[in-house]
């Protein structure tokens, strides 16, 4: 699936490894009991399996699905230059959309890193039945939540904000996009099937010192969604992103990450 520049995942990711949430990683680690079988959807260029795998018990063999056979060539590439012992890792071209399940065995934990924001409604509801079908916990990081907050503040931020957001629940790979409702759409697909539902708030907190590159590119996809949202305001948008290009000094994006646990066996 991920539709994605190799170069904008790299530039996100010390955005997303700070933002992830370490307590809900413990969480999902103390529950695992090794040799470890998991399975990262959307899987990019592995950075999933990067930021989780030194806090999970070994051995682990991961399975990478992603549809992009360029992304998870380099996600092979880069596994080779930072392999660990105790660490296997295999790639797997596969459409989500058509299976949302795409595993022969039931894994230890299923993870995915900002993508169930692009998913529909109804992919989620077909997604949270197989992963309870089989019992597997899933750990959902990153998905956005529509929150979006610059500094300083531009009398356009709100209208920008509700075009984005917009933008996000529109047609996408998998149908009509959940966008910022995901994390909602989640917590009560998995819910409905008894699962414990643990989440936290995992926004990125850009700072220009810091994140300038990130910071530009997110305003500039800002913008651009806005425009094909708003064509007739594109005047309008255009004068936004210059004004918030020159002036942005801190850069909120509102992500939440949720561990979704299966109900106990009966004893």
């Amino acid at each position: 699936m991920s539709g994605f520049s190799a170069d904008w995942l790299a530039l996100r990711t010390p955005a997303d490894d700070r933002a992830r949430s370490a307590a809900l990683i413990a969480l999902a680690a103390a529950r695992l009991a090794p040799p470890l079988a998991l399975c990262d959807l959307g899987a990019g260029t592995g950075a999933t399996l990067r930021a989780l795998a030194p806090h999970l018990p070994t051995p682990q063999r991961w399975r990478l699905v992603d549809a992009d056979a360029a992304l998870l060539a380099e996600a092979e590439r880069r596994f080779g230059e930072t392999a660990r012992p105790g660490i296997a890792m295999a790639t797997h071209g596969a459409d989500l959309l058509a299976d949302p399940a795409p595993w022969a065995e039931p894994p230890s934990l299923v993870t995915a890193s900002a993508l169930f924001d692009l998913t529909s409604a109804a992919w989620i509801a077909r997604f949270a039945a197989a992963c309870a079908a089989a019992r597997v916990p899933v750990l959902a990081m990153l998905s956005y939540d529509g929150h979006l907050a610059a500094d300083p503040v531009h009398p356009r931020d709100a209208a920008m904000r509700e075009a984005f957001n917009r933008h996000q629940r529109g047609e996408k790979s998998f149908g009509q996009a959940a966008g910022p409702d995901a994390p909602a759409t989640l917590a009560a697909a998995f819910a409905a099937h008894g699962y414990r539902v643990e989440e936290r708030s995992t926004p990125w907190l850009l700072t220009a010192e810091r994140d300038a590159a990130l910071i530009a590119a997110t305003l500039e996809g800002w913008a651009q969604a806005s425009r094909e949202i708003e064509p007739a305001h594109t005047g309008e948008i255009d004068a936004w992103l210059a004004a918030r290009l020159a002036d942005t000094r801190r850069l909120e994006v509102g992500h939440r990450d949720q561990l979704f646990l299966p109900p106990e066996t009966p004893a």
